[in-house]
């Protein structure tokens, strides 16, 4: 099963004249364009949740995006240490079952898909190994947020090619994908941003024809700094049919660092941003 980011899928312009009607929020679409392949424990707090991406953030939480889950997803499972989407049972693998569910109470509020983010709890904790790890967060980011590359990890669709009626096709990757993306600045971000509900509680990162898409809703966007990877969003929506084109429609991701209070809470204190 495969869910797209949502309907705002990623964000993406032209610098040709704009059209009369701004691009179909694709609220829901996910994947990793022009990536790499990556290998078990290169993203170790990476968790892998079949029709979407998270972060382990404790070793029985793991943070995702809210239009990723519903209570159907109670008793479901979840792994970690996946590279190999068709090798559940490789070692270094960890599987557990999905108990609870907490979506932002105020997510999607007026339509605006805001507080894109949740936090499903498992039944028994993860063991903490090289090939499973936590995400690290930052409870202040703004030193992040002035780098100029992000890495995006997930297993979403891959090889998008655009079709004669403007559609666009692509494969499911068997193995997990990572990408470099330009981080692109707020102000830059927010008058690219059609349908003006961008806020402060997000992030945009894309390039031409490098990116995310269907498939890697949910997972973590991460800044390397001093040699470790701190997550600063979540992958939420992206402009439907802008894959190519996400240095000028970039994808928008939940800012992680804006909800450290509210991680902490649903966690029961288990969670503290560093």
């Amino acid at each position: 099963m495969r869910l797209l980011l949502p309907c705002l899928a990623l964000l993406g312009l032209s610098v040709a004249a704009p059209p009369v009607l701004p691009p179909r929020r694709d609220v829901h679409s996910e994947l990793i364009i022009g990536g790499s392949r990556a290998y078990q424990g290169h993203f170790p707090y990476y968790a892998f949740l079949h029709n979407c991406g998270g972060s382990l953030i404790t070793p029985k939480h793991v943070l995702t995006a809210a239009h990723c889950v519903n209570d159907g997803w109670i008793g479901g499972t979840l792994e970690m240490g996946v590279d190999d989407s068709e090798d559940l049972k490789k070692d270094g693998v960890q599987a557990r079952k999905v108990v609870s569910i907490e979506a932002h109470e105020d997510y999607n509020k007026e339509g605006k898909s805001r507080d894109d983010i949740a936090i499903m709890e498992v039944d028994e904790p993860f063991e903490i190994t090289r090939y499973v790890q936590l995400a690290n967060i930052k409870a202040d980011d703004s030193e992040l947020l002035k780098q100029d590359w992000t890495v995006a990890v997930g297993f979403g669709m891959s090889n998008l090619t655009k079709n004669d009626d403007g559609s666009n096709s692509g494969v499911w990757p068997r193995y997990l994908q990572y990408a470099y993306i330009p981080m692109i600045p707020y102000d830059r971000c927010i008058k690219g941003n059609w349908w003006k509900i961008l806020w402060e509680k997000q992030v945009c990162a894309g390039g031409d024809h490098v990116g995310v898409a269907h498939g890697d809703s949910g997972g973590p966007l991460s800044v390397l700094d001093d040699g470790k990877f701190y997550q600063i969003g979540v992958a939420s929506y992206i402009a439907t049919g802008q894959y190519f084109n996400q240095d000028r429609y970039p994808a928008v991701f939940t800012r992680t660092a804006s909800y450290c209070d509210w991680m902490n809470e649903k966690t029961n204190g288990a969670f503290r941003c560093s």
